[in-house]
């Protein structure tokens, strides 16, 4: 049975849906493996968590260059030299240079790849080199490659020529969510947004990449005046707005970042959550929002969203690209998708990958 080390350099960025799938998965598995099957490899003086079975290593590597990014790409595969263990590698990115044929990376989606039209500015140009550049090395030096939906899946296919046996679908989650305790302040006796009222607004949580379609949600403020839209999220949303000429809508509330349990009491409250989405691999939000008891969710009507979400979503017609919330085709019974993910299952899988049980 081959022995893996994880590439856990993940822990010391900043928590976005990539980071969580790793997170969750890894904590499953911890239930799952025998003590000292699986390495967690990470920079000296991260904190992670307290696992029983998976072995964290901190390793510092050798060399000056071994700090942030660069040591994921220099001191992981040192130690993996070191070592003699295989990667595993779970946030779309490999070290270029790892040794060997006999990783598993996951590849959640290949946007960069896809939609060049989203990365137009020098800092999205020079990330799409990059990223494309992990693309094609992971297509060539992976031997399993894990994604997140059969959606993904094709794409992977379609640009990069990956034979499909070589893909494993394993799919996100929601679990976590039953973790995070509703923040009563939101709606309390003096709440922190006095403009909300529960059941009366529609929810969305974005930032300022394209795929994420923030201008849609604008302009079904725009549409709607009567309704409120309240808006979660980094960057300058509101800068965004007022380059786009609709910094004028007095029923658009920015929140800014939302903490976990804000975000819960600001799901299980709205009156549907939005998720214009242009591209995903996945697709999360909408998933968290229905554990947390929204009673809607609006999602773009893409090959992707279908998959995932299939008659559990209502469907927003894109074509028009209006913002109109009153286009769409209703689902049925939302809460029933939450029974098709759990992080327990895709422990499984990745566990079979693992161990090699698919041979």
């Amino acid at each position: 049975m081959p022995q893996y080390a994880v590439d856990g350099f993940f822990f010391t960025q900043r928590l976005s849906g990539i980071q969580r799938y790793a997170m969750e998965i890894l904590a499953e598995l911890d239930n799952l493996l025998a003590p000292g099957e699986l390495e967690l490899v990470v920079p000296p003086d991260t904190s992670t968590p307290n696992y029983r079975n998976i072995t964290v290593v901190p390793y510092a590597g050798k060399g000056p260059a071994n700090k942030g990014m660069l040591w994921e790409q220099f001191a992981f595969p040192q130690y993996l030299k070191k070592s003699g263990r295989n990667w595993l590698c779970m946030c779309n990115v490999i070290p270029l240079h790892a040794p060997g044929r006999d990783g598993i990376a996951v590849l959640h989606d290949v946007c960069y790849k896809a939609r060049p039209d989203f990365y137009t500015d020098l800092r999205g140009r020079l990330s799409a080199v990059w990223h494309c550049a992990q693309y094609r090395a992971i297509a060539k030096k992976a031997q399993k490659i894990v994604t997140v939906s059969e959606f993904s899946k094709s794409e992977i296919i379609k640009y990069y020529g990956v034979n499909p046996e070589r893909i494993t679908v394993i799919y996100n989650a929601w679990q976590h969510m039953e973790r995070v305790q509703a923040d009563p302040m939101v709606f309390g006796e003096t709440p922190k947004w006095p403009q909300l009222k529960k059941g009366e607004y529609y929810f969305s949580m974005s930032n300022l990449l394209k795929n994420k379609n923030f201008p849609w949600v604008l302009r079904a403020a725009q549409n709607k005046p009567d309704a409120v839209f309240a808006i979660a999220g980094g960057g300058s949303l509101s800068g965004e707005a007022a380059a786009l000429g609709l910094d004028h809508l007095d029923n658009v509330i920015y929140l800014g970042y939302v903490t976990d349990g804000e975000a819960k009491a600001l799901m299980e409250n709205c009156r549907a959550f939005l998720f214009p989405t242009l591209y995903e691999g996945f697709g999360i939000p909408p998933l968290e929002a229905i554990a947390c008891g929204a009673p809607r969710v609006m999602v773009s009507d893409t090959p992707c969203m279908r998959e995932i979400y299939g008659a559990h979503a209502d469907y927003i017609d894109l074509s028009s690209n209006s913002g109109d919330v009153d286009c769409y085709t209703p689902g049925q019974d939302a809460a029933a998708v939450l029974r098709n993910y759990s992080w327990a299952q895709s422990a499984q899988k990745l566990l079979a990958l693992i161990r090699e049980e698919d041979r």
